[in-house]
């Protein structure tokens, strides 16, 4: 089982509103997760401190990820699926810049992961690994792992809209927490 590490295990969206808060004096304006690209979003205080973009920002302070939370019941999640005999693999996707913070957070926190794979920007996950099924909040790489005949659990804690829903299928399924991924899983052979 694959499992994206952002807004799945790191609490990647609630961490960079916490820090944008406590910089700027005001939270970022995002929804649900990913549901504005970050390259794109701009705030006043990102602005006026001579910012294009949230990655930007991040880029200076590329520190800050490996202080981010765990999502509530991730930890507690990865070690119930390897309890169950499931190979649990770190599917993340990070810029060059970022990648050595994936390994202070997983230090920090400890994961029972098996394995850990790190790809690209522009890298599909579904190219990268060999996984049955992957859980991940990024609705795009759900639908490749469908489209590859493998198992997907869309990982949304916010509320979806009709287009998105249109994509949900016995193979596709939408999780809202740790818990409904574990409830999801249950059955899975290993």
């Amino acid at each position: 089982v694959a499992v994206d590490l952002d807004d799945v295990v790191v609490d990647f969206i609630v961490g960079l509103q916490r820090s944008h808060l406590i910089e700027f004096g005001h939270e970022l304006p995002i929804e649900g997760t990913w549901t504005t690209p970050l390259g794109q979003l701009q705030t006043p205080g990102l602005k006026a401190a001579g910012y294009k973009s949230v990655w930007a920002w991040l880029k200076d302070r590329e520190w800050l990820w490996a202080q981010f939370d765990a999502v509530p019941g991730a930890i507690g999640g990865v070690a119930a699926l390897r309890a169950r005999g499931h190979y649990v693999e770190a599917v993340t996707s990070k810029p060059g810049w970022a990648e050595h913070n994936v390994w202070k957070w997983l230090g920090k926190w400890r994961p029972p992961f098996n394995r850990v794979t790190i790809v690209g920007p522009k890298d599909r996950k579904v190219d990268k690994t060999e996984a049955d099924a992957i859980i991940d909040d990024k609705l795009e790489t759900c639908i490749d792992f469908n489209r590859d005949t493998r198992m997907a659990l869309w990982f949304n804690r916010g509320t979806s809209t009709l287009e998105q829903e249109e994509y949900l299928n016995p193979y596709l399924l939408r999780c809202k927490g740790w818990d409904d991924v574990l409830t999801r899983t249950e059955g899975w052979q290993v």
